[in-house]
């Protein structure tokens, strides 16, 4: 009853497992789940996959119509593969040795990824001008020219001139001997013809020496020094180059999809209350919480065991000796 329930319950495991491994190969790579390129049959296979098929290993995507197909290649996969995944019965059992397939639970692996946020880019950066104050001599009034007028020059000379010219005229006297008649007496009954000499007299006056005139004079130049603000340097524009930007992201990805193994499990006649409470006690140590120590598997220790076979990637199921060399627990 054991034996027959135990070949059911692992012929339902293996079904599942097949079948979602051939879903899971199908949907990663977006063909057929042994990796086998359509493109090797020029026209669509005369049968199609079944489910007995992917089952019992036959090929995945039956004869071409026209022309046998190539024998396909086998399945890419990272996962360990081995007899006790494929055969149908355990490989290489012993006499009095119990087996069971268990479900191999997928395995992950962390990778770590570098991806770019933001591409490398520049920017401008204005550099404001200086400035410096200086001293400097400027022209406050240019340098011109004046007119000025120069007077005239005058100097003081004497000059004789005559006041009354020299004349000649008659002249009555009383004597006929023309003497000179005094000024009195010049009635007289002789006429005489006299010369009287000129009169001059010295006068002093004012003579024009140079006459007035114009010059020029020229007017220098002003200067003032002054202190003023002057560019020292100019203002500029530069690139400042801005570098790209990364995030590293830790992302999971499938190593190994779930599968279904044959394991070699512990028989129901090995499976001793003391070998029971030893398993609960590693269990129990490992962090995980079982049943109490009755000798007895309950199914709450049933599922702290599959807990602790799902985390340690051990195929989950039955109490196989894998397991227990996991949990550090001999069976005699």
């Amino acid at each position: 009853m054991l034996t027959e329930r135990l070949r059911t319950t692992g012929a339902l495991l293996l079904c599942s497992a097949m079948l979602m491994c051939a879903g899971l190969a199908s949907t990663a790579f977006g063909g057929s789940p042994c990796g086998h390129k359509e493109s090797a049959c020029a026209d669509k296979p005369a049968k199609p996959c079944g489910i007995c098929d992917i089952l019992f290993g036959k090929h995945p995507c039956g004869i071409c119509a026209k022309k046998p197909a190539a024998a396909p290649a086998p399945c890419a996969s990272a996962c360990p593969s081995d007899g006790r995944m494929t055969a149908d019965l355990p490989p290489d059992a012993k006499l009095g040795e119990c087996y069971s397939k268990v479900i191999v639970p997928a395995q992950f692996k962390t990778v770590t990824e570098r991806h770019m946020i933001q591409e490398a880019s520049e920017r401008l950066e204005v550099v404001p001008a200086t400035y410096k104050w200086v001293e400097e001599r400027v022209m406050a009034k240019e340098a011109s020219t004046q007119l000025e007028v120069v007077p005239a020059e005058y100097a003081w000379r004497e000059k004789t001139i005559e006041v009354r010219p020299a004349r000649t005229g008659w002249v009555m006297q009383t004597a006929a001997d023309c003497a000179v008649p005094d000024s009195k007496n010049l009635v007289g009954g002789v006429f005489c013809l006299r010369s009287t000499p000129p009169e001059f007299k010295t006068i002093r006056t004012q003579c024009l020496v140079k006459p007035a005139c114009t010059r020029e004079i020229t007017i220098p130049a002003e200067y003032q020094t002054v202190r003023r603000q002057v560019v020292d340097t100019p203002a500029l524009a530069r690139r400042i180059p801005i570098p790209a930007e990364y995030e590293t992201v830790d992302r999971t990805v499938l190593v190994c999809p779930e599968r279904v193994r044959w394991e070699h499990v512990v028989c129901e006649d090995k499976l001793t209350s003391d070998t029971v409470n030893k398993v609960k006690n590693s269990l129990l140590a490992s962090g995980f919480k079982p049943g109490p120590l009755n000798g007895k598997f309950a199914p709450e220790d049933r599922m702290a065991l599959a807990a602790f076979q799902q985390k340690n990637g051990l195929g989950v199921g039955f109490l196989s000796y894998e397991t227990l060399k996991r949990l550090g627990v001999s069976v005699q």
